[in-house]
């Protein structure tokens, strides 16, 4: 009786590896798992937006997490990102009983162009955008207010965070 039960836990595992490995060997990775930008693409150049920017900020942000380092000459870089304006738009989306505006549906978009090695353009003009919600009940002003500010941070980082991703493919 055991013995049976050993084996089943054997070919159970056995058939577990053979999946994980032919998984493995075929690229696959699981969603929200991305490469890194290699070193090969360190140090980044960042053009078009100003240093002050909170979204540059974040980038830079994400970027040393990644392990690229930052260089403030385009003379020193390998690979030099070219940033365009950051837009954004607000719609209604939608309204109470009295026809007030209740929430707004902010987009924020950056176009964007990356050369590596610097002159030879591998990025050109592309676009990243995200959207959430924002509820607006009337009053509270002071809450409204923080609430919009955090949205707008953790719409950086989003941005930051895809733009990253997206610099990681270009090796």
């Amino acid at each position: 009786m055991m013995g049976s039960r050993n084996r089943k836990m054997a070919a159970a595992a056995a058939g577990l590896l053979a999946l994980l490995l032919l998984l493995s060997a075929c690229g696959f990775h699981p969603r929200g798992e991305s490469a890194r930008p290699a070193a090969a693409i360190s140090p980044v150049y960042i053009t078009g937006l100003t240093d002050r920017n909170p979204f540059v900020q974040e980038l830079i942000h994400q970027l040393q997490l990644s392990g690229v380092s930052i260089t403030s000459t385009a003379e020193d870089a390998a690979t030099i990102l070219y940033l365009g304006s950051l837009k954004q738009q607000r719609n209604v989306f939608s309204v109470n009983a009295n026809n007030k505006v209740v929430e707004h549906e902010i987009t924020r978009s950056l176009h964007f162009s990356a050369e590596y090695p610097p002159g030879s353009r591998v990025i050109d003009n592309q676009a990243l955008s995200t959207r959430y919600i924002v509820y607006n009940p009337g009053g509270e002003l002071l809450g409204r207010t923080r609430e919009a500010e955090l949205r707008k941070q953790d719409a950086y980082r989003e941005l930051a965070q895809r733009l990253v991703t997206r610099l990681s493919k270009i090796r």
